[in-house]
């Protein structure tokens, strides 16, 4: 067996010999998600333990684990690795996650459990590795979300703002599959040249089409 790969360009350019490249970078491909009850009944066949105390253990460990975390404290999963907590702050009624200056601005109420953070053991990365192999086929997890040009993405923008009277950043970046980080700049480089109109704070900006040239 080896993991399938394939490439997938980078949303940042880079200049090479004069000439505007997109890096690639390899990504592993998903063939298929095995469920649990796959993977209870594998041991089970390996002349291990029931699927059904498989099944039963795993539950024990997902209930203490749960309540272990909820606690703040972390969980080691032996041979796999350790689980930890990662919070946020609730986002406002516009979806937006507020900017936090002083700590007397969050109340313990404003706070949801956001992620579970999965640090690997080395000894697990090390069974990981093997032999390697260019994907057969492009897989729904793996397919590719084409960045549009710059003048594709301002044409996506002008036809945006003639249907929605605003657009933020986070609407952009999703409208042109580009990072946060460069939607924010090239919504600001629109801003400059006047065709479009920033308003609000800087955490809640929002643009309105301008009268500047596009």
């Amino acid at each position: 067996m080896s993991i399938q790969f394939d490439f997938r360009p980078s949303p940042r350019t880079v200049t090479i010999d004069g000439e505007e490249v997109r890096p690639l970078y390899p990504k592993a491909v998903n063939v298929e998600t095995i469920s649990f009850d796959t993977l209870a009944k594998e041991i089970e066949a390996s002349a291990g333990p029931t699927a059904a105390d498989v099944k039963g253990v795993m539950e024990a460990i997902v209930t203490f684990a749960a309540r272990h975390l909820t606690c703040s404290q972390h969980v080691e999963l032996r041979g796999l690795g350790t689980l930890s907590l990662g919070i946020a702050c609730d986002k406002d009624a516009e979806g937006h996650t507020p900017l936090i200056t002083s700590p007397d601005q969050v109340k313990p109420s404003d706070l949801h459990v956001s992620r579970v953070n999965f640090d690997a053991k080395p000894e697990f990365l090390a069974r990981l590795q093997t032999t390697f192999e260019p994907a057969v086929q492009k897989f729904p997890s793996n397919r590719d979300y084409a960045i549009p040009s710059p003048d594709e993405r301002r044409a996506l923008l002008r036809d945006y703002l003639t249907q929605n009277a605003t657009i933020n950043i986070r609407r952009y970046a999703a409208l042109t599959h580009l990072p946060t980080t460069q939607a924010t700049a090239e919504l600001k480089a629109f801003a400059a040249s006047g065709f479009l109109v920033p308003s609000g704070p800087a955490t809640h900006r929002i643009y309105l089409l301008g009268n500047g040239e596009f």
